[in-house]
This record gives C-alpha cells, structure tokens and sequence, in this order.
C-alpha cells in the first residue's frame, strides 16, 4: 500500500536532531559549559536520531518502489539520495578548505590542525570517509555520518526485500527490537563508545542497527494501519518517551537506552494526534527541519571559523557574559548560514535535478520535507 500524505511532524523532529549536534559542538568551540551536562552532553545521540529517521522515512517513502526492485527504480532513488546529499556536502567542503587555505595564508592558527591534511580529502570528496578508508576523523567532521547513510542506501533495496517477507506486526516489532540490541551486544563486545564511533566498522554497526530498527518501525506502523488511523495513545506515549530521554540523558542513562526511547519516540509520533504532533509541525520546527540538513553540514565549519575569530581564551578574559553573548550568536550565525545554503543550494537544485534519473511511479508516495540525510 503506498501513501499520499505527509507527516510534518517527523520534518520538525530533524529540527531536534540537528540541535542536538549544534549546541553540543558551539559549545566545544565557544566553551560555556552548556553541554557539561544534562542532555546537551549526549548532544552526539542527534546523529542516531537522523539514523532513526532516516530508516524510517526511506521506507515510508521508497518501501513500494524498491521491496522488488527493478534497476531503473534502484537508479532513481540512488539519484535522489544523491542530489539530496552530495550539493551540500561538496559546497561545504569546498568552503572548508577554502577557510584552511585562508587560515595558513594568514599565519591563523587552526584549532585540531591535524583535522585538515590533504591526504584525506579525496574520500571526503568521494563520500568514502566513514567506510575504513581513513584511519581518522577530518575535514567536516559531521560529514562522516552523511558517508554512513551512503552505506545504508546502496544496503536499503536488500532492507526493503527483506521487510517485505514479513506479515506479521509482531515480528516486526521484534525486527525492530533484535536490530538495536545487535548493535548493543557488538558494541559492548568490541569495548566501543558511542560517541566515538565516527569510522568503520563501528559507524556500520552504529547505522546498520539503527538504520533498521526505523524501516522495521515504519512497517509495523504500515501493518498496523496506525499512520493512517493516529490516535492520542501514541500522542500519549510519545510525549513519555521524548521526556524519557530528556530527563534519562542527564541521569546517566545508557545510550542505547535512549536511543530505544528516541525509537519509541519516532514510531508513536508518526502515528500521533494531538500536543506532540502539533508541536512538531508547527512552522518554525518545520521550516527548521527543512533547512537541518544544510544546519547540520554548515555548522561545524561556522564553528571553527568563529573559534578562530573570538578565541576561547579572550572570551573568558571577557567574562561569563562576553562568553554567553558569543555562544548565542554563533548559534544565530549557524542558522542563518545554513539558510542560505538550503535556499541557495540544497533545495534549488534538488527541485531542478530530481526527476534527471526519471520518475517514480506515481503510487509511491513522496512526502514533502522527507529527505533522510542524515544525520549523522
């Protein structure tokens, strides 16, 4: 069964993610001590949101066009992932290493100077940078999880072929359920952290399960009729769970515990009506959600450009208030810079180049706002 209707709220939870990621990493640049704890400290966890998010999406979207896919609509939807990723990612990085050039050419000194060696750069270009093929996190930092999403796209035809065998709710559920805890289980046998996880094998095992656990959530909704038929139970149960992990995160509450509730966050919400559904989709988390993509890749290249004009350590000379002044405008300029990006960048040229590959049979649904990217 394909659907016609969007879900705007699921658009305005992109706004959380991405401000998950941004005022953790402000506050790393433009120290105030925000992010030292409570939930701003697992800021990181806004990445497995857009995992969540994104398996979720995607099959609501493509589930139809690709459960038996043909290669045409295999080229389509890797086209549209594509177009939706890549403009951005190549514009940011470009402005990166003009920024780095500028910086030496000045006699600047870089924050992480080792961040930006050129020897990296192609699999950054190549969107190949999450896979192993560098031992290190460089360049835009935040990209590496764009590179793991590349990953889970080329995967998501298998993902959906496999979703489709399965009729039953129940087992779906249980997909769900077994996706994370296998992530679990492999990240504690391999002694890794979270919020290290940045590069293959780890950032697989990160979005594989999390990648998963979305598109099996998403079919249980579908089996369920629930996205149709959305009730104030879930509006209800998504609310406990977004409190959940907002109190759970500053209580020490392991990740994976939150990412659980984030999950349970997702599903309830899609299939909500009433105050969290409403407050997702109002129009500033909308619109917020529309430009998190570009937010999410322009933010950490702000970032390190405003490290270098205000200088933590003249800030703290300054003061409490000088501090505070500057973390909120780099926020501010963050926004306003990835706005430009998205109404420069991103959506004129994925409204252009869309259909460039063709089109989807019209019974797929195409749901305003729904570009998975991301994360990360």
């Amino acid at each position: 069964m394909a659907y016609n209707q969007t879900i705007p709220s699921l658009t305005g939870i992109r706004a959380l993610a991405a401000f998950l990621v941004l005022l953790l990493h402000a506050d790393q640049n433009i120290p105030i001590g925000v992010a030292s704890a409570g939930v701003l400290a697992r800021g990181y966890l806004g990445v497995d949101l857009f995992f969540l998010l994104s398996g979720f999406i995607l099959t609501f979207v493509y589930f139809e066009s690709l459960r038996k896919p043909t290669a045409q609509a295999f080229k389509i939807f890797m086209w549209h992932r594509f177009i939706r990723l890549y403009p951005v990612h190549i514009t940011v990085l470009a402005a990166l290493v003009f920024v780095v050039l500028m910086a030496g050419r000045f006699g600047l000194t870089l924050r992480a100077p080792e961040a930006f060696t050129f020897d990296t750069l192609p699999w950054q270009i190549l969107l190949l940078h999450g896979w192993g093929f560098s031992d290190r996190v460089s360049w835009n930092v935040p990209s590496w999880s764009i590179s793991a999403e590349w990953f889970a796209y080329l995967c998501f035809p298998l993902v959906a072929a496999c979703l489709d065998r399965v009729r039953s709710e129940h087992v779906l559920l249980l997909v769900a359920v077994t996706s994370l805890a296998m992530a679990v289980v492999v990240f504690s046998l391999a002694g890794w952290g979270l919020a290290d996880a940045w590069i293959a094998p780890s950032a697989f095992v990160r979005i594989g399960g999390e990648f998963v656990c979305g598109a099996a959530l998403c079919r249980y909704a579908v089996v369920r009729h629930a996205i149709e038929a959305r009730s104030r139970l879930n509006d209800a149960i998504a609310l406990t769970a977004l409190t959940g992990f907002l109190v759970g995160a500053g209580f020490g509450m392991p990740d994976f515990a939150l990412i659980a509730l984030l999950a349970i966050f997702i599903a309830a919400l899609a299939t909500s009506d009433g105050l969290a559904s409403k407050l997702f989709s109002t129009s500033p988390m909308v619109w917020l959600g529309e430009v998190s993509y570009s937010l999410y890749m322009i933010h950490f290249p702000v970032l390190r450009t405003l490290n270098i004009i205000f200088r933590p350590e003249r800030l703290h000379a300054m003061g409490v208030a000088a501090a505070v002044v500057a973390y909120v405008l780099s926020i501010a300029v963050c926004v306003i810079a990835a706005a430009a990006l998205y109404y420069l960048i991103e959506r004129p040229l994925r409204v252009r180049l869309r259909n460039a590959a063709g089109e989807l049979p019209r019974a797929a649904p195409v749901a305003a706002g729904f570009s998975a990217g991301r994360v990360g």
